[in-house]
């Protein structure tokens, strides 16, 4: 097929590949990021491409089966994507601290010496209430239903300058109270990777 667009063949397949989020994916540098938090791949397709399809759901307003299972368009089986979002040994803490790091150093380009910046904690509910089997679930009170429910307090640390607001950094806190928790920290699983269980 002739490619009438202007760009060159290769920069064509690889906009296709990340969607509408290519361009600011190459400014971030979204692939580096990935791989200076360990998050890399030996085979198969990479990691960039498999955080894309996760990221491009959130904004088509598509489901896991619609937008990856029944679509046409990628060239990745669901057991690929699932095997990405669960491994153990990805640190996305540190991902998610490397790419607000690069965002924030934009943005404050643009501000001048008035601008107040603040750090903002927020604790929230992580509802699960149709789960049964996650790590540490716990029985949680929610402040704005008045009531208990399962899943997990989702502590935020973010930071503003009034008009933006980006996330620094994050975590899922369990009850400290054994009674209040569902189920306990797995033993099989590899003390020196990622996963850790907290408690609140």
């Amino acid at each position: 097929m002739h490619n009438t667009s202007g760009r060159p063949q290769n920069q064509t397949i690889a906009t296709e590949k990340l969607g509408i989020f290519s361009n600011y994916f190459s400014l971030l540098k979204i692939g580096s990021l990935l791989n200076q938090s360990g998050i890399t791949k030996t085979k198969g397709a990479s990691p960039l491409e498999l955080f894309t399809i996760g990221f491009n759901l959130v904004f088509t307003g598509k489901n896991f089966f619609e937008g990856v299972v029944r679509n046409k368009k990628i060239n990745v089986g669901k057991d690929a994507v699932y095997d990405f979002l669960n491994s153990s040994t990805y640190n996305w803490r540190r991902f998610t601290f490397l790419l607000f790091s690069r965002i924030y150093f934009i943005i404050t380009s643009f501000l001048d010496d008035f601008s107040e910046e603040v750090l903002v904690f927020d604790d929230s509910l992580y509802d699960r209430s149709r789960s049964k089997k996650v790590e540490l679930l716990s029985r949680v009170f929610d402040h704005c239903t008045k009531k208990y429910l399962k899943g997990f307090r989702f502590l935020t640390l973010g930071w503003t300058d009034g008009n933006s607001f980006l996330g620094v950094d994050f975590a899922l806190l369990s009850s400290e109270k054994q009674e209040n928790r569902y189920n306990e920290i797995k033993t099989d699983i590899d003390k020196r990777t990622c996963v850790n269980g907290q408690k609140k």
